[in-house]
């Protein structure tokens, strides 16, 4: 791995309220907090770069909780603060998650002057049935009026997400806000079909009866139909859940799925550079702690075995519509090692989950539907 191929997470765990679906690492948005934090991840990167040698990254994502709930003036500090030991060059990807009521035009022109040029917008769903259902603050209107603030302001590079199966959710209302959304003409669609960890408030709630999901059959059906409306669209699909026009993939999640090294700043952040990983701690007051007394804040690394090394390169590695390189595999890991895999790849290929595409090893449209079927094979 070669450095310019380093990207860097900030993670921004607050948030104004919690969505009954989420289990990312989060706080309730609490201004003086937010100021002391981000005190913490400028250390953080101090500490992180200290022996002051010449570091490049060609991506810098700031993600969350809610990043566009600080000020402007904020961002721009916690951007300078990673440029001072990085160097993110002019070509670099600069990128902010946020949320549609967040987006305005004094917001958007304050991120364009920090030097962000990619904003990932969580619409999650244009009906406002469903976005009541799942607890979030935006109304399907909200999504359509950020996007124009962002343009408005000069972006080029947007990003929308949308979830598949919320409370509520039917073909109407899919197709409606799919409607929508090509109407808003973003450079990248990410859909995100739901998944519920057991801890979450919704999970408890479809246990009760008190809510329902759409079928899963139905699930199946919109997102293959949307996966073809989006190609006639022009927007190419390169991983099992995300869409561009041709330039506009996301560089940064792109190093996850080729496994490159990413570090990871912040509550909770995961770092991985090239053979180990590594995590921060998840309590506030612990991070807070450990970064003020001058130490790195991380909960636990380890080195990955060889074994984890071949089993991530194709869990990962099939997760991008390219897929694997076979002879590249057997290069870097020995035919050995991946052979024990071999009859379970020639039974999914047996059941239309897998296929091979010249050197590649690739999931078809089925098998990305039914990808964790595959993906257990590795895990």
């Amino acid at each position: 791995m070669t450095v310019a191929q380093l990207g860097i997470y900030v993670h921004i765990p607050f948030c104004r309220t919690r969505c009954n679906f989420c289990s990312f690492v989060t706080r309730p948005w609490e201004a003086a907090a937010a100021s002391r934090y981000l005190r913490a991840l400028a250390r953080e990167a101090e500490l992180a770069f200290a022996d002051g040698s010449p570091i490049t990254a060609d991506t810098l994502y700031l993600g969350g909780g809610t990043p566009s709930l600080l000020e402007p003036d904020q961002l721009a500090e916690l951007v300078a603060a990673f440029q001072r030991p990085v160097r993110i060059g002019a070509e670099g990807e600069v990128s902010i998650e946020a949320t549609p009521e967040s987006v305005t035009l004094g917001s958007a022109a304050g991120w364009r002057r920090a030097g962000i040029g990619r904003v990932s917008v969580g619409a999650e769903s244009f009906d406002d049935g469903e976005l009541v259902a799942t607890g979030r603050l935006h109304r399907g209107e909200d999504i359509g009026l950020a996007v124009r603030a962002l343009r408005a302001e000069g972006f080029c590079n947007v990003n929308l997400d949308v979830i598949l199966g919320l409370p509520g959710q039917t073909a109407a209302t899919w197709r409606a806000g799919l409607d929508e959304l090509l109407r808003l003409a973003p450079e990248h669609v990410s859909v995100y079909m739901l998944d519920l960890d057991p801890k979450v408030p919704l999970y408890h709630t479809l246990a009760l009866g008190l809510c329902e999901l759409p079928a899963d059959d139905l699930i199946a059906d919109l997102y293959l139909e949307t996966a073809e409306r989006l190609e006639a669209a022009g927007y190419g699909q390169y991983e099992i859940s995300n869409f561009a026009r041709a330039g506009f993939e996301s560089r940064h999640n792109l190093k996850y799925w080729r496994r490159e090294p990413v570090l990871g700043f912040g509550l909770g952040a995961h770092s991985f550079d090239g053979r180990s990983r590594s995590a921060n701690l998840v309590s506030l007051e612990g991070y807070l702690a450990a970064v003020e007394a001058g130490r790195l804040p991380v909960e636990w690394s380890r080195a990955l075995a060889a074994e984890e090394e071949v089993e991530e390169a194709f869990f990962l590695g099939l997760r991008l519509n390219r897929g694997v390189d076979w002879p590249g595999i057997l290069s870097r890991y020995g035919r050995e090692r991946v052979a024990r895999y071999e009859p379970e790849l020639a039974a999914l290929e047996g059941d239309g989950l897998l296929e091979r595409c010249g050197a590649a090893l690739r999931l078809t449209p089925r098998g990305r539907l039914l990808s964790n079927d595959v993906f257990q094979v590795f895990v």
